[in-house]
């Protein structure tokens, strides 16, 4: 399941709370057929399920998971015996417990039960959903835990099992599965029978239905076919995943060791939607706006997107459907090996989108949850289905990914690949565990994997390495610590005993682009570099999950060669490393403003984008209000050549990452700097583009819209409003509606808080919205203030405790009197798949106003030294 953390802040994930326990193990199931009528009119279906089962011991009872059942009859046959069963439900625990009279002798039995259930609103199980003109459909959303409200079944990931599944539709309408249609028969009545194939084995959250009316486009990659759905009006947007798809999967059929297991693959586009979307076999579902795009207008950002997240899903094929976890404690074999896999094809098919530094850059992003005292291992218990769902996080993403990509490096990409495909050939068709993985990876390549990999995947946190480097005739001798790096200063201050095994990489400004790789196993190393070098980069490369320390003649000296003998990626890390020792007070903020300074005429997209974001974040958090005009005037002396440069409009020829880089500066120079400039070019562009969206460039149309809005008027809010209701794209749509939240206008903003939780918008987007106006500092205490007033509408609106969302936009506060509301409120309105996710919210509240407190003065002393000259 790919959880979207960019374009429009796609996370909503609908959660379950009762406490689950893990099945008893009296049965495992072989076999589910399945038949499910949709009634899509009175938003409920029945279901008529034959389970073949082997018992592994006599019993009088069979427990099953089950949620929103009505059980209208079952019966257990078993050595040519059938007996009617009482059904004993258990609700707390999302079980119901099948009792016969005569026990059930050990071996094959089946299980048969006919009964009710209901499409949901939530986004979860078998649910309803509505496409742009109120026509209803049916699908599935299973992961984690969900399958159950669906189907009475063995709804726990080792319980792998194959299934045949029927749907019974009415006429007109379209059925899809896991696997191809082997028939569709007229009746009953005025309906239609639609009989798939036999799927492989697999988990049950992987089982996959949608009934409705949809078309779809086609195409084929080594023989398979590969279909894109959507709904009826928006099939030829399909086109830019059906290639990405073709692409992708020839990509991974040559990587990996086994080919593309599942006959068919169809992609399946839907407007209601929780996830980002979801690796069912051979039937992947998306929320609609990852899928769908206008070729000719779509934005480069939103194509990368749609190009990743399918290779996510269809990564998932191998690892997750193919080889799926034994429980969700090891998710992490799922979704970070999907994270680290899926950029591999992308940046083979596009190597123009520098996808590499994306990873770097994202790399940094997860360092910096994974600095927080309340961060987790990767390998984390999980018991209640809301534990599980709060699995699904950066770490098990972004984390696991990292850890996997330091370990490619270490090993050799050849060497990786290899046993990763020992590992999938071992587990093919069943679960494995974490060891499972490492101890593959330590048979294929000879080195202590299984040594390494522990002390990443059971601690929390991550390690800073601080460097000292000391020039010795023609050699320079580098002393090297470890130490777990926090952004809370006391505790990063007071040290701590966490050891890890560090595969680094060393290059000295001797070195050239020679680098020394070795093992760090303890807290002190030494190692020796050839040449006598000024500086030594500890992360050479980019491709370690760890942060460097460098004392600060050792920055001086690094930001002097950064242009010349750095690359992109190790620029990147190395600035996201300055900015991690200001955070803890080892670096004075002018510092890092005059690395970044140093980086001024840097025109790579990744790199100036990193910068960007610390650049921002000074801008909201540490300059005070008797700075602000001063920073403001430095951002616009930093940005403006960049800008003169590029210009405003595209140029013929010009790549994605320069068209990209444009809007980048362009809304930093706008929204940061508020360049009166850049902020009367974005009202022309928002004015152009409301005429005419085809006149301006996508990739500067959101930032020009989100800019005009700063200093927007109702009229303008009007217009605004009213273009959400008949937009040509899925992306356009967003444009609009997410440029509602960035007015400074309170009434306004009222407005658009209001608006987000009508049923104008569907469920989905309803606290992105009220998130977004949050996250905007002229609505921040607004929205605050709207969710305490209206909180049993907002739980609503998201679906059951997809509130957790709204836990975490109180991350973006940074004063002591919201932080003590946040922990007042939500003290007494708990979230129980947010405990982490609150936990963390106060402690980087707390953070902030830290950093605050100990920059704030240096960042006014630093723009004080510059004078006015500095300003202009």
């Amino acid at each position: 399941m790919k959880r979207i953390f960019a374009v429009m802040t796609f996370f909503v994930l609908t959660i379950s709370l009762a406490a689950a326990q893990r099945l008893p193990e009296v049965a495992r199931p072989e076999n589910y057929k399945l038949t499910f009528t949709p009634d899509l009119d009175n938003a409920q279906f029945e279901g008529d399920e034959a389970i073949a089962i082997r018992l592994l011991k006599p019993t009088s009872e069979i427990t099953l998971n089950a949620v929103d059942i009505d059980f209208h009859n079952v019966t257990v046959t078993s050595g040519g015996a059938t007996q009617k069963a009482k059904v004993t439900p258990d609700k707390e625990k999302e079980m119901v417990v099948l009792s016969v009279e005569k026990p059930l002798a050990a071996g094959p039995a089946t299980v048969h039960i006919t009964y009710a259930g209901i499409l949901n609103d939530e986004m979860r199980g078998l649910y309803l959903g509505k496409d742009d003109k109120g026509r209803k459909y049916a699908a599935s959303q299973f992961e984690a835990t969900d399958a159950r409200r669906a189907f009475p079944s063995f709804d726990e990931p080792d319980y792998k099992a194959t299934f045949d599944i029927t749907a019974i539709a009415d006429n007109g309408q379209v059925a899809i599965s896991n696997q191809k249609i082997v028939s569709d028969t007229p009746g009953p009545g005025d309906k239609h029978t639609v009989r798939f194939a036999t799927t492989a084995k697999m988990s049950s959250y992987l089982a996959a239905l949608v009934v409705g009316n949809f078309e779809y486009i086609e195409g084929e990659a080594d023989g398979i076919p590969i279909r894109v759905y959507s709904t009826p009006g928006k099939k030829e947007m399909g086109k830019f995943a059906l290639e990405s798809a073709e692409y992708i999967l020839g990509y991974y059929d040559k990587y990996f060791g086994i080919k593309y297991p599942y006959g068919k693959l169809d992609l399946i586009g839907l407007p209601d939607f929780s996830a980002g979307a979801m690796e069912n076999t051979g039937c992947i579902t998306f929320r609609e706006v990852i899928l769908l795009i206008d070729e000719k207008q779509g934005s480069v950002g939103l194509k990368k997107t749609i190009a990743s997240v399918i290779a996510h899903e269809m990564a998932h094929q191998w690892f997750g459907d193919l080889v799926t976890m034994k429980w969700w404690d090891d998710i992490w074999l799922n979704e970070g090996f999907a994270t680290w896999m899926e950029s591999k094809p992308v940046a083979k098919w596009k190597p123009e989108w520098n996808y590499a530094l994306d990873d770097v850059s994202g790399t940094g992003g997860t360092l910096n949850v994974d600095s927080l005292a309340n961060t987790r291992p990767i390998h984390q218990a999980a018991d209640t289905p809301a534990q599980i769902q709060e699995l699904f996080d950066g770490i098990a993403y972004g984390k696991a990914a990292s850890v996997l990509r330091m370990l490619e490096s270490y090993l050799g990409e050849e060497t990786f690949r290899a046993g990763v495909n020992a590992y999938l050939k071992q587990h093919q068709y069943a679960n494995a565990t974490a060891e499972d993985f490492w101890d593959a990876q330590a048979k294929t390549s000879k080195k202590p994997v299984d040594k390494i990999m522990p002390t990443w995947v059971k601690q929390p946190g991550a390690p800073i390495v601080n460097v000292k480097a000391q020039c010795s005739g023609n050699s320079t001798s580098v002393s090297l610590t470890q130490q777990r790096y926090y952004f809370d200063r006391s505790k990063f201050e007071a040290g701590n005993d966490e050891l890890w095994q560090i595969p680094l990489c060393m290059k000295g400004s001797a070195s050239g682009s020679d680098s020394k790789c070795e093992l760090m196993t303890k807290k002190e190393e030494t190692f020796t570099l050839p040449g006598c070098s000024t500086w030594v980069l500890a992360n050479a490369g980019a491709t370690g999950y760890y942060r460097t320390g460098y004392s600060a003649d050792a920055v001086r000296a690094l930001a002097g060669d950064a242009e010349t003998k750095l690359t992109p990626a190790e620029r990147i890390s190395l600035q996201n490393d300055i900015w991690a020792s200001v955070r803890v007070g080892r670096e004075p903020v002018g510092d890092y403003l005059a690395f970044a300074q140093g980086l001024q005429s840097d025109r790579n997209r990744a790199v100036l984008e990193d910068v960007l974001k610390e650049l921002g974040y000074i801008s909201r958090y540490l300059v005070s209000d008797s700075d602000r005009d001063s920073y403001r005037a430095w951002l616009r002396q930093y940005l403006t050549p960049a800008m003169q440069e590029m210009g405003y409009n595209p140029k013929p020829g010009e790549s994605d990452e320069q068209r990209t880089l444009r809007s980048r500066v362009f809304g930093a120079l706008g929204y940061d700097a508020r360049d009166p400039e850049a902020l009367e070019e974005a009202r022309k562009l928002a004015e152009q583009a409301l005429a005419d969206p085809s006149s301006v460039d996508s990739e500067m149309a959101g930032d020009a819209f989100a800019l005009a809005a700063l200093n927007g008027d109702i009229a303008f809010y009007d217009r605004i409003s009213a273009a959400t209701k008949n937009p040509k794209s899925p992306e356009q749509y967003y444009t609009y509606l997410f440029t509602l939240p960035q007015f400074s206008d309170p009434k306004l903003l009222q407005r658009t808080l209001d608006f987000a939780i009508s049923p104008e918008v569907r469920s989905q987007d309803a606290l992105n919205v009220l998130t977004s106006v949050m996250g905007n500092p002229a609505g921040q205490q607004l929205a605050w203030d709207f969710v305490r007033q209206h909180w049993p509408e907002i739980e609503k609106a998201g679906g059951p405790f997809a509130s957790a969302e709204v836990v975490g936009a109180t991350s973006v506060f940074c004063d002591a009197g919201l932080r003590d509301q946040v922990t007042e409120f939500f003290t007494a309105h708990k979230v129980a798949a947010a405990e982490r996710t609150y936990k963390q919210s106060i402690e980087r509240i707390n953070n902030c106003i830290d950093l605050k407190s100990q920059q704030e003065t240096q960042l006014a002393s630093w723009l004080g030294k510059r004078g006015t000259a500095g300003g202009k």
